[in-house]
């Protein structure tokens, strides 16, 4: 029942893909609440973390509280906050474990220029796929903990259009399955391998960004790692989810050739664990 309820005095909006964890908090901040009674006034009746975007203690008869309580639709809803879909077709096929897998680390504070922008000035968590890595409004990478600004670093956003295109393009739910080995691959070249001309762009582009007060510099951490192996990750997640390439006999060659190096300075280990997901289905 939703009959005595009544709209909080600050009825936030969701942001688009914020995780319900973050909206949860957002709204009881916002209104002075502790999140274990706004929980309690929803249904789950449990504490959120702002990156929680777990629905197993929701029911249907939650989301008509919820959106008693913000004033707005159940269609509104869902559309924000995807994972609720869940709540309301509970019977809805689940994803793939390796997809779902890839969803905690992608978990992560949305753009704060945006946010600011549109007043909001405490945390948002937004659940992001691996393509939606910059903000290209503001130039600023999102998928670490540090949202580093790209102005001197134009390679970085020309690479996540190129995997955004690649994602819209294909629509391979695998490809975030693709990018996930692709980037174990050039952070184990990045440890591991001889110093190449692929050390050379990876360190220069390190070497833009602000010192990392409780890093050791010789060993950036992982989040650095990915922003500076960005474009080699998606140049080789492109040739991963191929259809024609991933198979194929050529692939280092041209692996070295669309990372504009010599075919003797790629680092081995390539392909070593890949193999696609549907090619078991084969």
């Amino acid at each position: 029942m939703t009959n005595h309820l009544r709209t909080l005095p600050l009825a936030l909006a969701p942001i688009h893909g914020e995780t319900i964890g973050s909206y949860l908090n957002r709204l009881a901040d916002a209104n002075h609440l502790p999140i274990g009674h706004l929980s309690f006034l929803i249904g789950p009746n449990r504490r959120h973390r702002r990156d929680d975007n777990r629905v197993s203690h929701w029911t249907p008869a939650a989301l008509p509280r919820l959106a008693a309580l913000t004033g707005r639709s159940i269609p509104v809803l869902v559309h924000a906050l995807p994972a609720l879909a869940a709540v309301r077709e509970p019977d809805q096929r689940r994803p793939p474990l390796a997809i779902e897998e890839l969803a905690e680390p992608r978990r992560r504070p949305a753009c704060r220029l945006c946010m600011t922008h549109r007043g909001i000035h405490g945390l948002v968590v937004r659940s992001a796929g691996p393509h939606e890595g910059v903000c290209h409004r503001h130039r600023l990478w999102l998928l670490g903990g540090d949202q580093h600004d790209l102005s001197a670093l134009p390679e970085i956003t020309s690479a996540d259009r190129r995997h955004r295109r690649l994602v819209h393009r294909l629509k391979d739910p695998f490809i975030a399955v693709g990018y996930l080995h692709a980037r174990k691959v050039t952070a184990r070249w990045f440890r591991e391998a001889d110093p190449s001309p692929l050390h050379q762009r990876w360190n220069r582009r390190l070497d833009t960004l602000p010192e990392d007060p409780y890093g050791d510099p010789r060993r950036p951490d992982e989040d650095r790692i990915e922003l500076a192996t960005y474009p080699e990750t998606t140049t080789l997640t492109s040739l991963f989810v191929s259809p024609y390439w991933r198979e194929h006999h050529g692939l280092r060659a041209e692996a070295a050739q669309r990372l504009s190096i010599a075919a003797q300075d790629l680092p081995p280990g390539l392909t070593a664990g890949w193999r696609h997901p549907q090619a078991d289905r084969a």
